[in-house]
Parts: structure tokens; sequence; C-alpha cells
């Protein structure tokens, strides 16, 4: 494997020394959730320790009295696939999954479930029976795609399928899923693949900083380099326990993204995966930040909180309660708290 990967504690202590609880854990866990890294993100994390808690294995993702609240597929993607790699649930939109491969292994991953199965990439059958199945659909104008990491297919794989999206006419918007930009910005830096992204026309990026420590010179020159090829980038933040929860991190992090010309979309909470769950905060804790954002930031900067609806149910976008209705008036709440009413003409 290539030496910028790192799989074992050797590889993580020519960065950074780790505990003995650290080395415990990692011994214990990876028997069950491995562990990967690329040498870029590991020395982000000797430097953060937001990062840190983000990559190292913790003895909390085996201990059941905490992850029997969650479950491997909590939203049933498995269950509601059309093809191999391909899950349809909204009316105009679908998703596929093209590989379980991605350089870091993030430990609050909501495909946590794949990572015990050997390394698989959506081969050329797969794609041609996912693209049958969207010619087939005339709804379907916005395809998913996603993994793993799909910037780190073979490039020719990448190029194939995103090629034959581009010829369907009915599909508009092609959003592709990766944290490259965030744990291996060099690989926006292959003239190949930027090119390829171009030409397919109507690539969208959706990328994945959580934090402000991730967001470094190279990061917004990657970014730097997708925004010059004209393909949009937004931003998925995963809202995580002692990591962003707090109106103080994720402020900082919002306005950076901004800066760099990344929207921030969506911060989601957390998903009840079983591996992941003592990364949760309660709902309320996601809408009092985002009350508290609308206080100090521009809403361009503020993205949607949005929960994942366990069994398939989908996304709910919510924002705090800023307005009732009284009679034929409608009673608003600004930004600073004051009420002011409007008749509903």
């Amino acid at each position: 494997m290539k030496e910028w990967l790192i799989r074992d504690v050797e590889g993580v202590e020519k960065f950074f020394p780790l505990t003995e609880e650290e080395k415990k854990a990692f011994k214990e866990v990876t028997s069950v959730y491995p562990f990967l890294s690329t040498s870029y993100y590991l020395s982000l994390a000797a430097e953060s320790p937001a990062i840190r808690k983000m990559l190292l294995p913790d003895l909390r993702e085996l201990d059941e009295s905490i992850q029997s609240k969650g479950e491997d597929d909590p939203l049933c993607e498995e269950r509601d696939k059309k093809t191999l790699h391909l899950t349809h649930r909204y009316p105009d939109r679908v998703l596929i999954v093209t590989t379980n491969f991605c350089p870091v292994l993030c430990r609050f991953c909501m495909r946590k479930r794949n990572w015990k199965r050997p390394t698989f990439f959506i081969d050329d059958p797969e794609i041609e029976k996912a693209v049958d199945y969207i010619k087939k659909n005339e709804k379907i104008r916005d395809v998913l795609i996603s993994g793993g990491d799909p910037l780190f297919l073979p490039v020719e794989k990448l190029k194939k399928l995103l090629f034959k999206l581009k010829e369907i006419d009915h599909v508009e918007v092609v959003r592709i899923g990766t944290r490259a930009p965030v744990i291996l910005p060099q690989r926006l830096f292959d003239e190949e693949l930027l090119e390829i992204l171009e030409n397919a026309e109507k690539v969208w990026i959706n990328t994945h900083f959580n934090h402000p420590d991730e967001i470094t010179e190279i990061s917004k020159e990657a970014v730097r380099k997708l925004l010059k090829a004209g393909i949009p980038v937004n931003n998925q933040t995963v809202l995580l326990k002692d990591i962003n929860d707090s109106v103080e991190t994720l402020e900082r992090l919002f306005r950076e993204l901004q800066k760099i010309k990344v929207r921030p979309y969506y911060l989601f909470h957390c998903d009840p995966v079983k591996g992941v769950m003592h990364f949760s905060t309660p709902i309320s804790k996601g809408l009092e930040i985002v009350e508290n954002l609308f206080k100090r930031i521009s809403p361009l900067a503020i993205p949607y909180y949005a929960v994942d609806g366990p069994g398939g149910k989908g996304k709910v976008q919510m924002l705090p309660n800023r307005y009732r209705k009284e009679g034929n008036h409608y009673i608003f709440r600004n930004f600073r708290g004051e009420t002011f009413k409007m008749p509903d003409r």
C-alpha cells in the first residue's frame, strides 16, 4: 500500500506519541473497526486535539452500554437499494455508493458497517445497471455519488460513471461526497482528475470540514482549484460531542468556510450508528447552537441543521422556532430576541 497511508500504531507514533490507553484502544478496537489515515491528516492530528479525537480508535466504540442504542444501518440504505450500489428513496434523487475505500477512516462514519467488508470499487457492469436504472426513471434529476470516497476511485472508473450521467438529459446535478479537500487535499492537484470533474459539467462537490483546524493553506488551495474549474463546493458538517458542539467552534468554522467560498450546507445531527454513539449530542444542543449562530453570523454562513430519520424516513431540516401564527397575524422573533407582528395578507 502507498506510503502515505498509515494503518498501525508504529506509523501513528512517527507523528506523535500515544498514551497507554490509546495503545490499548488501538489493539482492541481495530480488531472490529480498523484504522486508516493519510500522513497529511496525521500531521494535523499531531497539532489538534479535536482532529485526534475524530481519528484515533476509542474504547467507547465497543462499549455496549453506549453502542446498543445504535444500529449498523439505521437509515435503511441497504433496504432501499434498487441495484447493488444504488439506493432510491426521494422521488428526484438517488444515491450511488461507489466504494467502501476512504484514505481516512473517520471514527464517526455513518457507513461504519462497510469497514468490515473487503475493499470494493463499483465495477463496470454495476455502473451500467445504475445508469440504466436512472435512464428509466425520468423523475431523477439529482445523483449523489458517495462511498467511501469517490475521488479515490480508479480515475477511468470515475470518468466512465460521470460521463454516462452527463449524457442523461433529465439528470441535472451530480453531487460527489468527498473528504479529499480535508484529508488529502493534494488529490485535487491532479490535473487529470480536475479535467474530468470539469468536463463532466454537472458536478458539484459536497465536502466535509468538521473543525476549523482542518482548514489549512493546502486545503484552501485544493478548494481554489475546484472553484477555478467551475465546480461549486458545499460543506456538510457533523455535530460531534466534545469536538465541535459549541457555538464558538462552529462560528469560526463557518466563517472560515465562507471566506474560501465553501457554502456551509448541512449541519447533521450524528446518525444513530453502532460504533458512533459516543459522538452523539442531544438534538436540543444543535438547535441551541443554530439559534445562537443567527445572532452572530450572516444566514449565508449558517447551514441547515438536519436529522436523518431512522428507518429510512429521510432528512428533516430544522431551524429555531422564530415565528408563530395568532389569528390573522404572524408574530416574529428577530436575531436580538425582539418580537414584531405582521398581518397574513
